[in-house]
């Protein structure tokens, strides 16, 4: 995981938090919606590097 990533995920990980803590749950729901799609991007870019060090 690169730091940008890292960053983000933090970041994202933190506003569910506060969102929870604060009682806004609809903005928590829609930041755990960002979340999935950070890491399932995260997943799909490990899996296309571990499949170009296969072919190689």
């Amino acid at each position: 995981m690169s730091k940008y990533n890292l960053v983000a995920f933090v970041i994202i990980v933190v506003s569910i938090g506060w969102n929870m803590f604060t009682g806004d749950m609809l903005q928590a729901i829609v930041n755990v919606g960002f979340l999935c799609a950070l890491l399932l991007s995260l997943i799909l870019i490990e899996l296309v590097a571990l499949n170009k060090q296969k072919k190689r």
